[in-house]
């Protein structure tokens, strides 16, 4: 059967104008934005101009319904279509509401269905039409629905409206166009809707090959709540991780739906942040360790760990490196080494936490986007051998040639190396983004939009080369937040289409070469990622680390836990969850750190007099150090003698133990030897840095040496007067002997013991009055 489209454009408003998108890898989206629109345009009303009335046979054009909507017009809506595939001898009926969106009642209301007994031959054929509103002859169908009454300004009203595929004349395996419009009671078109109807005729009608190998990227991501001391930032998981959370409904609906295969890609830094909620936990947003607000342990993340460690047992899973750090940064900025001991950290934290044995495997970067340098670094220094980027990254050379290619291919890196590549669907990444949401709540329209879409999608994939054997890999964003309904409405889907074959990620991988022939795109060589951490961003970073070092060096003993945490922290800033606004919040989280660890330095002090009084030009002058800090510490003291301008000092400072190891709250003493200290006075500064030499932020000390020479004067009068008493000693006794009577001899001298009465004969010197006069003056005059 011949195709809708006649002479439609082959770029249109999803379209960039250089490519046309004719093949699932060739998802030729310039960016996810425009994708997004192109979703949403199918989710939110398309109105009609009245003044610019459909066609005979046409419905009222896409650019003519958003100037309506613009002008706040009558608008309709479908949110629902049963059944959502159709098959031979089904009754399709669509339903949804219309709003009166003027300022007047409105009577007469009809909405009409309109569709084509022809397919769309291509992807660009059926993005145009949901963009543009191009290139479906389009007929009118099924029963018209009449609104009960007048429709007042600002009210909705329900309407359904019904088909019979066969009477339409659908019988190929594809997708049509269906369009809803509600026309007043003159036949001008005041709003208009879109969506497409899948129709599957059976296996061997449809003339399918093989089901089309489908693997689906369930990310388990979130921003890094971990900071130092162990406290979490915020106490957001709390929600996320509770019944209807953005991370509890993926965890429940993916584990409710194991036939899709799903391969979990789990960041480690949650894994660390929600063990640390199901033990009693802190929040903290001070600079410091100070107590912070206490937090009862989380059942919900207990719970949640839990069934992941169970999943993760038995399911593929894939582990990112730590807080999913940009990788692509870090490459550009000439930071590998983070990126290895990244993964290296995340490895260890899962091994841990889930209580498995992980290694590498598959690479998810962020945004799908990597340039070779990038590749390069995940091939060589982290042994990955499989990467899944975003299909735009690596698109057909030759996109104006259809070619039935598979989203499996390889690339060799400048290394030598050769690298598996999974390429996401550009157009499903965007399409499921729409169905994002932050309060967990879709409208139907929005869900009904998303869940069609999807299955459109893979259906043409399917249809347009349907005797070849192809594979998609469909990857959220990471921060994908769906509903749950919606969720669980995309696995059904996986698992229940007869087009469609779950397979793991892995498995893909591993898949021998089946479609890869056809010639793609390298990445560029070098390119940075759209919204990548800037250099400006991860220089500060590097300063934090910079601090990290000089801290880890100052710790003796280490405490491995304690430094740990610190270096996860570190990591945390890196992660890509700080691209774009979050940056703001990246910095202030490395700013915090380091700030931390300064103020734990700053800790330590000197403690020394300001001025010494020597007695003489050598001595001991003793000097503190204190450490109030609650970790032992190992520091260098350096001792410099600072000369006065002109002139070397003579003051020289000896030999002393200058690395200590100094316990918490304590201050051991440290005796500096100085020697030849001049009758001036001299100063000396004293710093600390760690045992190798780095520098620690404190202030200069500094005392001030003065030698009076007092004491080697006393030492020199002491001397001379102890001379002056030996000499006079001397003098004495020679005295004696000189003046003692030569005629008396030893018989004549008394006996030891005899008493002595009478007169005696013998001469006795006479003793002078003070034997110490003269060497006391010889003191004083000294």
């Amino acid at each position: 059967m011949d195709s809708i489209g006649h002479n439609i454009p082959s770029v249109h408003g999803l379209l960039p104008a250089e490519i046309s998108r004719r093949i699932l890898s060739l998802a030729a989206v310039a960016v996810l934005p425009a994708a997004l629109t192109a979703v949403l345009a199918l989710a939110a009303p398309a109105q009609a101009s009245p003044a610019h009335p459909a066609q005979a046979g046409q419905p009222a054009q896409a650019g003519q319904a958003a100037s309506a909507a613009s002008a706040g017009q009558v608008s309709i809506v479908i949110d629902s279509m049963t059944p959502q595939t159709a098959r031979p001898g089904s009754t399709v009926t669509v339903a949804g509401t219309v709003t009166n969106g003027t300022g007047q009642t409105k009577a007469g209301l009809a909405v009409q269905l309109w569709t084509s007994p022809a397919r769309f031959a291509t992807r660009d054929e059926m993005d145009g039409y949901l963009s543009q509103g191009t290139g479906a002859s389009l007929q009118p169908t099924g029963n018209l629905f009449s609104p009960a009454g007048r429709l007042t300004p600002g009210a909705t009203v329900k309407w359904h409206a019904s088909f019979q595929v066969d009477t339409v004349g659908m019988t190929q395996f594809g997708v049509y166009p269906v369009s809803a419009q509600v026309e007043d009671s003159a036949g001008d078109v005041l709003g208009l809707d879109e969506t497409l109807l899948p129709f599957w005729p059976g296996q061997q009608a449809a003339g399918l090959e093989r089901p089309l190998n489908i693997a689906w990227v369930w990310p388990l991501v979130d921003q890094p709540h971990h900071q130092v001391c162990s406290a979490l930032t915020s106490n957001d998981l709390t929600t996320s991780l509770a019944p209807g959370g953005r991370l509890s409904t993926l965890l429940g609906v993916g584990r409710a739906h194991p036939g899709a295969d799903l391969t979990w890609v789990v960041d480690p830094a949650l894994l660390n942040d929600v063990n640390t909620m199901t033990k009693p936990y802190q929040v903290a947003s001070g600079s410091g360790c100070s107590p912070a607000p206490g937090q009862p342990a989380s059942k919900a993340a207990k719970t949640w760990l839990d069934a992941l460690r169970g999943i993760s047992a038995g399911q593929p899973t894939v582990i990112t490196p730590y807080a999913n750090v940009d990788v692509s940064a870090l490459v550009h900025s000439g930071l590998t080494a983070d990126i290895t001991s990244a993964y290296g950290s995340g490895y260890a934290v899962a091994d841990s936490v889930l209580h498995g044995s992980f290694g590498p495997s598959i690479a998810v970067p962020a945004g799908g986007t990597a340039d070779l340098s990038v590749l390069t670094n995940l091939a060589t220094a982290q042994h990955i051998g499989a990467v899944v980027l975003d299909s735009n990254e690596m698109p057909p050379a030759n996109p104006a040639v259809f070619e039935p290619d598979d989203a499996i291919t390889s690339i060799r890196v400048p290394s030598g190396l050769t690298m598996t590549v999974l390429l996401a669907d550009h157009v499903l990444t965007g399409v499921l983004a729409a169905g994002d949401t932050s309060s967990g709540v879709l409208p139907a329209s929005t869900q009904f939009a998303v869940s069609q879409r999807f299955l459109a999608e893979t259906a043409m994939i399917a249809a347009e080369a349907p005797d070849s054997e192809r594979s998609i890999v469909v990857a959220p964003p990471e921060d994908w937040s769906p509903s749950a309904a919606l969720a669980s409405d995309l696995l059904s889907e996986t698992t229940g289409t007869p087009w469609l074959a779950p397979t793991a990620l892995g498995s893909l991988a591993g898949a021998p070469d089946s479609e890869r022939g056809i010639a793609r795109r390298p990445p560029p060589a070098n390119q940075d990622s759209p919204g990548e951490l800037s250099a400006s961003y991860l220089s500060t970073v590097a300063e934090a680390g910079t601090v990290l070092g000089v801290y880890r060096d100052l710790l003796d003993p280490v405490s491995s836990s304690y430094i740990q945490g610190l270096e996860l922290a570190l990591t945390a800033t890196e992660s890509a969850a700080w691209r774009g606004p979050a940056a703001a919040q990246g910095l202030k989280l490395a700013r915090k750190l380091s700030a931390f660890m300064i103020g734990e330095e700053s800790q330590i002090h000197i403690i020394a007099a300001q001025q010494v009084a020597m007695g003489g030009s050598s001595g001991l002058i003793p000097v503190s150090i204190q450490n109030d800090s609650h970790h032992a510490v190992r520091v260098r003291l350096n001792a410099t003698v600072v000369d006065l301008p002109g002139r070397t000092s003579q003051l020289s400072i000896g030999h002393f133990q200058s690395v200590i190891t100094v316990q918490p709250q304590q201050a051991p003493l440290v005796r500096l030897p100085v020697s030849s200290a001049p009758n001036v006075p001299t100063a000396i500064q004293l710093t600390l840095t760690t045992a190798d030499g780095k520098p620690l932020p404190l202030r200069l000390t500094s005392l001030t040496v003065k030698s009076t020479r007092y004491g080697r004067a006393i030492l020199f009068l002491i001397g001379a007067a102890i001379g002056v008493l030996v000499l006079t000693s001397v003098f004495r006794g020679v005295r004696r002997r000189m003046r003692a009577d030569p005629q008396v001899g030893p018989e004549d001298a008394d006996p030891p013991g005899s008493v002595v009465t009478g007169t005696s004969s013998a001469r006795h010197p006479t003793e002078a009055p003070d034997d110490l006069a003269d060497a006391r003056r010889w003191a004083d005059d000294a």
